[in-house]
């Protein structure tokens, strides 16, 4: 009878949804998703011998994330950033948009019905796969134009990666455009735009604001300026300011193309920018007290291993890709803050983004209430 009682008890805890357990002490009032576009375990590893300790590290909780698509073992980065900002898988190429054509609701986007700031923070540029499945819908990940135009009508408080040519006429010299939209000039009529990062630096203290710093990506992580923690920094300075909390994406982008390209010197040189980054949030959310961080991978990139190295000396001796393009091999998955139990243990992506947007309904539904006359 006892053992009936345990494991009724027991199938009753794991059928509740991560949205109710996310529930369980109110949501945190901000929220930073870091990804790691293409980090898996293997760069992790990487990083921390050659650093001799990551951020990371301060996290308090850890897990596993199975990455696969709707259609697909192997995820793309639109589909697997789709599962993370949405809480709902879809078919890889599609961009915050279900199988059947619907457009999903995402995290910034619920945290904007909370009367938050929302922004979002990369080194490729603002229209690509992962950013766009946060912030548009598209059928099409390759639609950068017409994501850069949702870009533009949004709502988003802080963008800041690279990609000014799909916002640029196409009479202007490198535009990705075939028409002549000036989405720049539209965009500076709500925010103030920053094309280089001397005009970044140069903004001061503002509560909204973009930076489209490259025609396209940004450089390298030793050729960046600015990098990647600076970039978080400003952003987190910026949407602090509101009195109701904001939500952050951020994504160190180039740890992919670097696994892709089979580049070990890249995927070192990206991963410590990124975990840099990751520090950045994380003092913020020490000092703050309300602010989950977490930090997870859309997807594995090149099956990436470490064979043998020297931790006293932090070098890798010996090393090897498997492959030079996405793999379906879980993914790392960290947080810290209020509400980051529930990302512990193996989860599928989508319970990762279901858990996000949990929190920022309820966070949303006060809201709504306090508006109801």
């Amino acid at each position: 009878m006892q053992n009936r009682m345990f494991l009724a008890l027991a199938t009753a805890i794991l059928a509740v949804p991560l949205t109710a357990l996310a529930a369980a002490d109110g949501p945190p009032k901000n929220v930073i998703v870091m990804i790691g576009d293409g980090m898996g375990l293997g760069q992790v590893t990487a990083a921390r011998i050659t650093k001799g300790s990551l951020h990371l590290e301060r996290c308090t909780v850890g897990g596993f994330s199975a990455t696969q698509s709707s259609n697909s073992l192997v995820t793309d980065s639109a589909a697997g950033g789709t599962a993370i900002a949405t809480g709902q898988r879809t078919n890889n190429g599609m961009v915050a948009t279900a199988p059947d054509g619907a457009e999903l609701k995402g995290v910034l986007d619920y945290a904007e019905d909370a009367g938050k700031a929302t922004g979002i923070v990369v080194t490729s540029a603002v229209t690509h796969a992962t950013p766009a499945a946060f912030v548009a819908h598209a059928d099409d990940r390759g639609q950068q134009t017409l994501i850069a135009e949702q870009l533009v009508a949004g709502g988003t408080d802080v963008i800041l990666g690279g990609g000014w040519a799909f916002f640029a006429p196409q009479s202007e010299k490198g535009s990705k455009r075939k028409d002549d939209k000036n989405l720049v000039a539209e965009l500076s009529k709500r925010m103030p735009v920053a094309l280089t990062a001397e005009q970044l630096r140069a903004l001061g203290d503002v509560d909204a604001f973009a930076g489209l710093l490259a025609s396209e990506h940004l450089m390298w992580a030793e050729e960046r300026d600015p990098s990647l923690p600076e970039m978080v920094t400003m952003a987190i300075k910026a949407l602090s300011k509101d009195p109701d909390g904001f939500a952050l994406m951020v994504e160190g982008s180039h740890i992919d193309w670097a696994a892709s390209a089979n580049q070990e010197n890249h995927v070192l040189g990206e991963m410590t920018d990124f975990d840099e980054a990751i520090g950045a949030a994380l003092d913020f959310a020490q000092a703050d007290g309300n602010t989950l961080v977490v930090v997870t991978s859309d997807h594995d990139t090149g099956a990436y291993a470490v064979l043998d190295g020297s931790l006293t000396d932090r070098t890798i001796t010996k090393s090897a890709f498997a492959s030079k393009g996405h793999t379906p091999a879980m993914v790392p998955v960290f947080a810290y803050g209020p509400g980051a139990e529930v990302f512990g243990g193996i989860l599928d992506n989508e319970k990762i983004g279901k858990a996000l947007v949990g929190y920022m309904q309820q966070a949303a539904a006060p809201a709504k209430e306090e508006a109801t006359p």
